[in-house]
């Protein structure tokens, strides 16, 4: 009987062991895949919602700048941008720049729903050719990316993101 459970001690160890060696493995290779953002705000040429082509950078300016990548469709996507709404006001010093690969017919309404496509700071891109989703490797939305006046990455988001957070990292 003692040799009996001696025996399973020992197999349960041993798999135990292999166990965590592989888990080990695992998290080397998770690792070793972490994709990092581009510490530049990307200069890409995009239409605007009215089909103007807008250049990035012109639109940043040498303002801070909040570059959201969002979908329409997202429910994340619009609690998130709802939240910028609601306190646009507080932005009036920084240029924000909401892009989407979505077609214009299918985001123009929620656009118009958000009250804030008249302010001068604030700006609607088109990504029809997902250049921009592409250099950002986009995954999930709305990606955040908050960016200084001379258009380096200070910060980077995935979901839901306090507003207040925003704020700080765009005050500096």
């Amino acid at each position: 009987m003692k040799k009996t459970n001696l025996i399973i001690l020992l197999v349960v160890l041993v798999g135990g062991a292999a166990y965590l060696g592989y888990l080990s493995k695992i998290g080397t290779e998770a690792e070793a895949a972490v994709i990092t953002v581009p510490s530049t705000l990307p200069d890409y040429t995009l239409n605007d919602i009215n089909g103007k082509a807008n250049s990035i950078h012109q639109l940043a300016g040498t303002k801070p700048t909040l570059f959201v990548y969002f979908n329409s469709t997202c429910h994340l996507c619009q609690d998130e941008l709802a939240a910028l709404s609601k306190r646009i006001k507080e932005f009036k010093d920084y240029n924000l720049i909401f892009t989407t690969v979505e077609p214009l017919e299918e985001m123009i309404g929620f656009v118009d729903g958000l009250g804030i496509k008249g302010e001068s700071n604030v700006h609607f891109l088109l990504d029809s050719r997902m250049e921009v989703a592409s250099f950002y490797k986009i995954r999930s939305v709305p990606s955040i990316f908050v960016y200084d006046a001379k258009k380096q990455l200070v910060a980077e988001y995935v979901g839901i993101t306090e507003v207040d957070l925003l704020l700080e990292k765009l005050a500096g």
